[in-house]
Protein backbone atom coordinates (compact mmCIF):
# COMPACT_ATOMS: atom_id res chain seq x y z
CA UNK A 1 0.00 0.00 0.00
CA UNK A 2 2.38 2.67 0.94
CA UNK A 3 4.24 1.86 -2.46
CA UNK A 4 1.37 2.39 -4.19
CA UNK A 5 0.69 5.67 -2.53
CA UNK A 6 4.04 6.33 -3.35
CA UNK A 7 3.79 5.49 -6.81
CA UNK A 8 0.04 7.74 -7.02
CA UNK A 9 1.68 10.58 -5.59
CA UNK A 10 4.34 10.96 -7.78
CA UNK A 11 1.63 10.36 -10.68
CA UNK A 12 -0.04 13.44 -9.34
CA UNK A 13 3.02 15.32 -9.06
CA UNK A 14 3.89 14.60 -12.38
CA UNK A 15 0.55 15.31 -14.07
CA UNK A 16 0.60 11.81 -15.49
CA UNK A 17 -2.54 10.61 -14.16
CA UNK A 18 -3.75 9.41 -17.31
CA UNK A 19 -1.28 6.37 -17.21
CA UNK A 20 -1.94 5.53 -14.08
CA UNK A 21 -5.66 5.35 -14.36
CA UNK A 22 -6.32 1.39 -14.47
CA UNK A 23 -3.42 0.75 -11.84
CA UNK A 24 -5.03 2.99 -9.72
CA UNK A 25 -8.69 1.52 -9.94
CA UNK A 26 -7.21 -1.72 -8.73
CA UNK A 27 -5.52 -0.29 -6.14
CA UNK A 28 -8.71 1.14 -5.13
CA UNK A 29 -10.13 -2.55 -4.68
CA UNK A 30 -7.27 -3.25 -3.26
CA UNK A 31 -7.24 -0.48 -0.33
CA UNK A 32 -11.15 -1.04 0.59
CA UNK A 33 -9.71 -4.33 1.62
CA UNK A 34 -6.64 -3.00 3.78
CA UNK A 35 -7.51 -3.07 7.44
CA UNK A 36 -5.10 -0.58 9.66
CA UNK A 37 -3.57 1.57 7.08
CA UNK A 38 -0.92 3.77 8.81
CA UNK A 39 -2.35 6.83 9.07
CA UNK A 40 -0.18 9.11 7.18
CA UNK A 41 -0.59 6.94 4.53
CA UNK A 42 -4.13 7.15 5.01
CA UNK A 43 -3.85 11.07 4.26
CA UNK A 44 -2.22 10.88 1.66
CA UNK A 45 -4.39 8.70 -0.11
CA UNK A 46 -7.08 10.15 1.06
CA UNK A 47 -5.77 13.44 -0.59
CA UNK A 48 -4.93 11.60 -3.71
CA UNK A 49 -8.13 9.94 -4.36
CA UNK A 50 -9.48 13.82 -3.97
CA UNK A 51 -7.28 15.08 -6.95
CA UNK A 52 -7.76 12.08 -9.05
CA UNK A 53 -11.35 11.64 -8.36
CA UNK A 54 -11.58 15.55 -9.75
CA UNK A 55 -9.73 14.90 -12.38
CA UNK A 56 -10.89 12.28 -14.17
CA UNK A 57 -14.51 13.54 -13.87
CA UNK A 58 -13.33 16.57 -15.63
CA UNK A 59 -13.34 13.77 -18.79
CA UNK A 60 -16.84 13.75 -18.55
CA UNK A 61 -16.72 10.03 -19.85
CA UNK A 62 -19.66 7.64 -18.82
CA UNK A 63 -17.83 6.87 -14.94
CA UNK A 64 -18.14 10.92 -14.20
CA UNK A 65 -20.73 10.44 -11.12
CA UNK A 66 -18.19 7.65 -9.40
CA UNK A 67 -15.09 9.69 -10.08
CA UNK A 68 -17.14 13.01 -8.83
CA UNK A 69 -18.26 11.30 -5.59
CA UNK A 70 -14.64 9.97 -5.34
CA UNK A 71 -13.54 13.08 -5.35
CA UNK A 72 -16.36 14.71 -3.05
CA UNK A 73 -15.86 12.01 -0.17
CA UNK A 74 -12.07 12.98 -0.08
CA UNK A 75 -13.10 16.69 -0.35
CA UNK A 76 -15.14 15.93 2.81
CA UNK A 77 -12.93 14.03 4.49
CA UNK A 78 -9.79 16.49 4.33
CA UNK A 79 -12.40 19.20 5.45
CA UNK A 80 -13.08 17.44 9.01
CA UNK A 81 -9.55 16.80 9.40
CA UNK A 82 -8.62 20.59 8.48
CA UNK A 83 -11.05 21.33 10.93
CA UNK A 84 -9.24 19.81 13.66
CA UNK A 85 -5.35 20.45 12.40
CA UNK A 86 -5.15 23.82 10.15
CA UNK A 87 -1.94 23.60 9.98
CA UNK A 88 -1.66 20.28 8.80
CA UNK A 89 -4.44 19.92 6.31
CA UNK A 90 -6.32 23.24 5.08
CA UNK A 91 -3.98 23.53 1.75
CA UNK A 92 -4.60 20.21 1.11
CA UNK A 93 -8.51 20.59 1.51
CA UNK A 94 -8.32 24.06 -0.32
CA UNK A 95 -6.75 22.45 -3.00
CA UNK A 96 -9.64 19.81 -3.29
CA UNK A 97 -11.81 22.58 -3.17
CA UNK A 98 -10.09 24.42 -5.87
CA UNK A 99 -10.20 21.12 -8.28
CA UNK A 100 -14.29 20.63 -7.01
CA UNK A 101 -15.19 24.38 -8.37
CA UNK A 102 -13.12 23.60 -11.44
CA UNK A 103 -15.02 20.20 -12.25
CA UNK A 104 -18.43 22.58 -11.99
CA UNK A 105 -16.99 25.56 -13.56
CA UNK A 106 -16.77 28.33 -11.52
CA UNK A 107 -13.55 29.83 -12.81
CA UNK A 108 -13.64 32.27 -10.04
CA UNK A 109 -14.20 30.24 -7.12
CA UNK A 110 -11.67 27.71 -8.78
CA UNK A 111 -8.88 30.67 -8.73
CA UNK A 112 -10.05 32.00 -5.02
CA UNK A 113 -9.42 28.07 -3.83
CA UNK A 114 -6.01 27.61 -5.55
CA UNK A 115 -4.59 30.83 -4.26
CA UNK A 116 -5.67 30.00 -0.96
CA UNK A 117 -4.03 26.43 -1.25
CA UNK A 118 -0.95 27.81 -2.26
CA UNK A 119 -0.76 30.56 0.31
CA UNK A 120 -2.06 28.05 3.09
CA UNK A 121 1.10 25.87 1.82
CA UNK A 122 3.60 28.32 2.00
CA UNK A 123 2.41 29.64 5.44
CA UNK A 124 2.94 26.31 7.06
CA UNK A 125 6.47 25.73 4.99
CA UNK A 126 5.08 22.65 3.27
CA UNK A 127 6.48 23.52 -0.35
CA UNK A 128 5.57 20.44 -2.22
CA UNK A 129 2.02 21.01 -1.42
CA UNK A 130 2.82 24.44 -2.21
CA UNK A 131 4.45 23.40 -5.60
CA UNK A 132 1.61 21.00 -6.29
CA UNK A 133 -1.00 23.82 -5.66
CA UNK A 134 0.68 25.85 -8.06
CA UNK A 135 1.21 23.42 -11.09
CA UNK A 136 -2.88 22.47 -10.47
CA UNK A 137 -3.47 26.02 -10.91
CA UNK A 138 -1.77 26.56 -14.00
CA UNK A 139 -2.93 23.19 -15.47
CA UNK A 140 -6.98 25.22 -14.69
CA UNK A 141 -5.54 28.52 -16.17
CA UNK A 142 -4.17 26.36 -19.21
CA UNK A 143 -7.49 24.52 -19.61
CA UNK A 144 -8.90 28.14 -19.56
CA UNK A 145 -6.53 29.70 -22.27
CA UNK A 146 -4.44 31.97 -20.08
CA UNK A 147 -1.07 31.57 -21.32
CA UNK A 148 0.23 34.55 -18.94
CA UNK A 149 -1.44 33.37 -15.99
CA UNK A 150 -0.72 29.23 -16.44
CA UNK A 151 3.23 30.40 -16.98
CA UNK A 152 3.50 31.60 -13.70
CA UNK A 153 2.06 29.41 -11.97
CA UNK A 154 4.20 26.99 -13.44
CA UNK A 155 7.42 29.23 -12.45
CA UNK A 156 6.43 29.10 -9.20
CA UNK A 157 5.85 25.33 -9.27
CA UNK A 158 9.35 25.15 -10.42
CA UNK A 159 10.57 27.02 -8.26
CA UNK A 160 8.94 25.46 -5.32
CA UNK A 161 10.17 21.76 -6.38
CA UNK A 162 13.51 23.13 -6.89
CA UNK A 163 13.84 24.51 -3.19
CA UNK A 164 12.28 20.96 -2.23
CA UNK A 165 14.65 19.19 -3.65
CA UNK A 166 12.61 17.29 -6.67
CA UNK A 167 15.20 17.62 -9.08
CA UNK A 168 13.48 15.18 -11.88
CA UNK A 169 10.10 17.63 -11.62
CA UNK A 170 12.57 20.83 -12.26
CA UNK A 171 13.51 19.32 -15.43
CA UNK A 172 10.07 17.81 -16.69
CA UNK A 173 8.67 21.62 -15.49
CA UNK A 174 11.83 23.22 -17.80
CA UNK A 175 10.78 21.22 -20.87
CA UNK A 176 6.76 22.01 -19.98
CA UNK A 177 7.58 26.22 -19.57
CA UNK A 178 9.69 25.80 -22.76
CA UNK A 179 6.74 24.10 -24.52
CA UNK A 180 4.48 26.63 -23.24
CA UNK A 181 6.57 29.52 -24.42
CA UNK A 182 7.00 27.59 -27.60
CA UNK A 183 3.31 26.80 -28.38
CA UNK A 184 0.25 28.13 -29.02
CA UNK A 185 -2.69 27.36 -26.55
CA UNK A 186 -5.20 25.08 -28.50
CA UNK A 187 -2.04 22.41 -29.17
CA UNK A 188 -0.51 22.66 -25.94
CA UNK A 189 -3.40 21.57 -23.58
CA UNK A 190 -3.50 17.98 -24.51
CA UNK A 191 0.55 18.05 -24.80
CA UNK A 192 1.00 18.96 -20.92
CA UNK A 193 -1.85 17.39 -18.87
Amino acid sequence: AVIFTKRMYLAVLRGDVESFKEEYEMGLLHHNQQVGIRFMGKIMRVFLDGLLGFYFARKRGSDEKKWTDIGEESMKTMAKWAEGSSWNFSNKSLLLEAEYWFLLGDEILASAKYDESISAAKKHKFKNDEGLAAHKAALFHLEHNRKKEALSYFNRSKACYESWGAKGLVEEFDATIALLMASPLPQLSESIH
